[in-house]
């Protein structure tokens, strides 16, 4: 995923090894806590076999949400004996003023059970997660509401072809991407699986991570720690500018990267088997999978490990697929929409969409923060609730993060800046339509201005940022736009959100350049990316957001060089601030693959028509680089071990394009869109503070001032005559 998120956090639990587990309970809604309130405030103790005793709390990593029937709490339950078979049991109980509710082994029922009402008839998010079809049968529905005791006469469509979309609302998307094909009405929605291209590659075949212990087959070679992997391949001090595109290139994508996907991570950032923090202890037992540091390493002189927690696995799979009597391989959740549909400014629920909303007045706006003193436009609004990571320490950053549709839009000033343009952009575009439409209220203003929005997000990636990625021949291995198709799953593929998109931190300049109105930099200087994490004061107190954006637009950006990839802000210094042992972004992808079970590199380059590499040789088409070739035998030993990401970011790029041939074949599948207009040129000049000079392409290298040209002469998308031509009044 380009730019510097290293993963989500958002709740969610990871299956458990061991004899300490998660409970879920379910929660009727109206029942026992109304909408919006935390948990459900029942602590037991529930003895189990033999009498002995499991100590539970009640936790809630959602509020309930309102539109759901059922919400959810999560009981943590740790046992006092160590037996297997508790782990397969299932208790059902009274609790709670007698409402029936029934508890399972690391069930996640916000995830299993949320209702989305549709016009007379409701669209079920479990059938997806546990890889039922989406032409489930009322029996199996009726047998899963059975299983969880849900106390609620429940609707069961007439099929799910015949979802009708009839009232005025249903006419624009949903914001968790649910029934957007209505044939599939969970594809590409959120809090959903990720989608595969190659079947899972785990260590015991079902849900440990290659590596994960030493190979019991003699044969084979361990993997290499995913840290000397960073440290003698990926890291580099060297910085080679690319000479065609801009700083811009990288940050688009990691815009882009927060509108597709997010991974659900582990609810608990502790062990589950005695509380130990994941950050305090160097082991493998869940939901910890530590990054073991190599004996020699060139910054790490104490300590033995980097913090790592594993992502949750959707309920179904890996541990929790016995529940059902199979053995399902684990998988993993996007907690996004699939869709270009800016959700990374709308939020990928309706909870979090009323959030963001201005419900004031009926101008179909969306929240505002204080006013930028120099332009008079207004900042993104603050995030309420307890001290953030952006008030690590107040006498250097007493402002807190900033409230925006992704709650990863504070991880560095060149993604705020870019989350305030479109912020601005959407109440810029409600306004105009307000003034041709004043009948309209605000949901309709609101969702026809957030359809505008999604649209020139599509446009500017598919007609200005992408065929800069894939090149004219990349462009034409996809082929033009030729309709909606309800037979694609417009799921992310784990392998794209894992790995392949990840090629984007290979594009990151170690530094944030800030620039003036003349190309020159501000009195306070440019920003050190690892002082740039989680620091908004730089904005609100140096500035604003004009100087970040031309240092974006305004520099060239870093050229992915094989043996040049990511720079030691993100290896060696990455989240400083808030980890007592700096992180590695290189080393985290690779363990993250492998924590997906990612298969190897080798088996991709069969899925994409190369050649299986039997030696390393064999690698000399798409890797000439005899020295890099020989960096992979001395690490990985034999073709089969190399992971897929360090492989695919040392590819030799193919002429014309920013990826290599294996990279190029995961990208390429991405569908296109037939959205023709906007420009992220004019985005910029509608939406920044006083920025009056820029090229036409921001992508596109140029030097100031004869490369640049007046916001006059960049073409008005134009909102008004757009609504005007197609009757939006």
């Amino acid at each position: 995923m380009p730019g510097i998120d290293i993963d989500g956090s958002v709740g969610s639990i990871s299956s458990v090894v061991g004899f300490d587990f998660f409970y879920y309970r379910f929660c009727g809604h109206g029942l026992v806590g109304e909408a919006g309130e935390g948990d459900c405030k029942m602590p037991i103790s529930t003895p189990f076999r033999g009498g002995e005793g499991y100590t539970c709390t009640v936790k809630s990593p959602f509020p309930p949400h309102p539109t759901n029937l059922l919400s959810s709490s999560v009981l943590l339950c740790r046992a006092t004996k160590e037996d297997p078979a508790d782990q397969l049991e299932l208790r059902k109980q009274r609790i709670g003023g007698g409402w029936p509710v029934r508890d399972g082994i690391l069930n996640y029922s916000k995830f299993l059970l949320p209702v989305l009402r549709t016009t007379q008839n409701f669209c079920y998010r479990f059938s997806e997660l546990l890889k039922i079809s989406a032409s489930s049968s009322p029996e199996l529905v009726q047998n899963l509401l059975n299983a969880t005791s849900a106390s609620h006469t429940l609707t069961q469509p007439r099929s799910w072809e015949e979802t009708p979309r009839t009232t005025e609302r249903d006419k624009y998307r949903t914001h968790d991407g649910s029934c957007n094909n209505l044939q599939h009405p969970m594809w590409g929605a959120s809090l959903t699986a990720f989608q595969r291209l190659l079947k899972p590659a785990y260590q015991n075949g079902f849900n440990l991570p290659r590596g994960f212990s030493v190979a019991e087959d003699s044969r084979d070679l361990p993997l290499p720690l995913p840290r000397l992997v960073s440290t003698a391949l990926i890291g580099t001090e060297t910085i080679t500018p690319d000479d065609q595109f801009t700083h811009m290139l990288m940050q688009w994508g990691q815009f882009l990267d927060h509108d597709l996907d997010q991974t659900v991570a582990a609810i608990s950032m502790a062990r589950f088997s005695d509380g130990a923090s994941c950050s305090q202890v160097c082991t493998n037992d869940p939901p910890c999978f530590s990054i073991m540091i190599p004996k020699n390493d060139p910054r790490v002189r104490r300590g033995r490990c980097m913090f790592f927690v594993r992502s949750s696995p959707v309920c179904g799979s890996g541990m929790t697929s016995l529940l059902l009597n199979s053995v399902y391989p684990r998988e993993q959740i996007n907690h996004l929409t699939s869709f270009i549909d800016a959700s990374n400014v709308y939020g990928s629920t309706e909870q979090e969409s009323l959030e963001l909303r201005n419900l004031s007045n009926q101008n179909g706006l969306l929240k505002s923060g204080q006013v930028a003193l120099s332009s008079g436009k207004p900042l993104l609004p603050f995030a309420t609730g307890p001290p953030t990571e952006c008030m690590r320490d107040e006498s250097e950053s007493p402002v807190p993060c900033f409230l925006a549709g992704d709650h990863r839009a504070n991880e560095q000033l060149g993604l705020t800046s870019m989350h305030t343009l479109w912020f601005r952009e959407h109440n810029r575009v409600a306004t105009e339509l307000q003034s041709l439409n004043p009948h309209w209220d605000g949901d309709t203003t609101y969702h026809e201005a957030r359809k505008i929005v999604g649209a020139l997000m599509q446009h500017i990636t598919y007609s200005h940022w992408l065929p800069k990625i894939l090149g004219e021949a990349g462009m034409k291995v996809m082929g033009d736009y030729k309709g909606y198709d309800p037979t694609t799953n417009a799921g992310i593929l784990n392998v794209f959100a894992t790995a392949a998109f990840r090629f984007g931190h290979t594009l990151i300049h170690p530094q944030l350049y800030r620039l003036n109105e003349t190309f020159k930099p501000i009195r306070q200087g440019h920003v050190p990316l690892h002082k740039a994490f989680f620091s908004p004061f730089r904005i609100t107190q140096e500035g604003g957001i004009d100087p970040l954006l031309r240092g974006l637009f305004g520099v060239p950006g870093k050229m992915r060089v094989p043996s040049e990839l990511l720079n030691m802000e993100l290896t060696e210094k990455l989240f400083s601030m808030v980890h007592s042992i700096s992180l590695d972004l290189a080393a985290i992808n690779i363990q993250r693959g492998r924590d997906h079970g990612i298969p190897p590199y080798n088996d991709f380059r069969v899925f994409c028509n190369l050649t299986s590499a039997q030696e390393f040789d064999d690698l000399r088409n798409e890797i000439k680089n005899l020295e890099i070739r020989e960096k992979l035998r001395s690490l990985y030993g034999i073709t089969k071990n190399i992971d897929l990401f360090p492989a695919l970011m040392v590819e030799d790029l193919i002429p014309g394009t920013r990826v290599g041939p294996t990279l190029m074949c995961l990208l390429k599948q991405v569908p296109l869109t037939q959205i023709k207009q906007g420009s992220l040129a004019r985005i910029i000049c509608d939406n920044s503070d006083h920025i009056q000079h820029l090229q036409r392409d921001v992508f596109q290298v140029a030097s100031y001032p004869q490369g640049m040209v007046d916001c006059n002469e960049i073409p008005q998308w134009g909102t008004i005559h757009i609504c005007s031509s197609r009757g939006w009044k």
